[in-house]
């Protein structure tokens, strides 16, 4: 038997060898990666169909309550004894309290007077002060008080000077309640105003 022969046989025998080893070996289960197991809670989702606002962000509507009776102030003379630029005081009485029809008095002159001629005395209940109800309004404050007249020379002071809150959340109005006074002339005499430097009013109601 030559060399090369016996070479070829000893592989043989060691690869023999090394099969009957690996079969004899106990089979071992594959080593599986710990996995951590989480919890989760499936909640079914609403049926929504249109977007969800949160309530913190709901602005309450508010709707404007009329006094009762008639607003005899609608159309009537309106003076007063000062203004800025062309917010004249008869845009108080012309029924519109949007836009750029407001009276506004001159800057930092206070006391800035208005006075309404009803045209005849009349038996008034309520006066209603408004400034426009467009968000751009922002709130304020007025200080102001309320006299009344039969001829335009004497007038009596029913409501002493007050602040008042205009609020365009709340509509911008003011409400002002009175005893069934007669009069002929109202008049407002402002003194104080946080958002801007002179009396301002858009509409000037007063009810019969």
């Amino acid at each position: 038997m030559n060399k090369k022969r016996v070479i070829i046989l000893l592989l043989v025998v060691l690869n023999a060898i090394l099969l009957i080893y690996t079969l004899r070996l106990p089979k071992q289960e594959p080593k599986v990666k710990e996995t951590i197991e989480t919890k989760v809670t499936t909640v079914e989702a609403m049926e929504q169909t249109e977007a969800i606002e949160h309530p913190d962000f709901v602005k309450e509507e508010y709707a404007s309550s009329i006094p009762e009776g008639e607003n005899i102030a609608l159309g009537k003379k309106a003076t007063s004894d000062s203004f800025t630029q062309s917010y004249t005081a008869r845009k108080v009485t012309d029924g519109i309290a949007t836009g750029v029809s407001y009276w506004e008095g001159k800057p930092k002159s206070y006391p800035n007077i208005i006075t309404l001629d009803l045209e005849e005395l009349y038996t008034i209940h309520t006066i209603r002060v408004c400034l426009s109800p467009m968000s751009i309004w922002g709130k304020r404050t007025q200080d102001f008080s309320v006299s009344i007249s039969s001829d335009n020379e004497i007038f009596t002071e029913i409501v002493p000077t007050k602040q008042y809150t205009f609020d365009p959340d709340r509509g911008n109005e003011v409400q002002i309640k009175l005893d069934n006074l007669e009069a002929r002339y109202v008049q407002l005499s402002f003194t104080a105003n946080s958002g801007a430097a002179a009396g301002q009013i858009a509409e000037l109601e007063v009810y019969h």
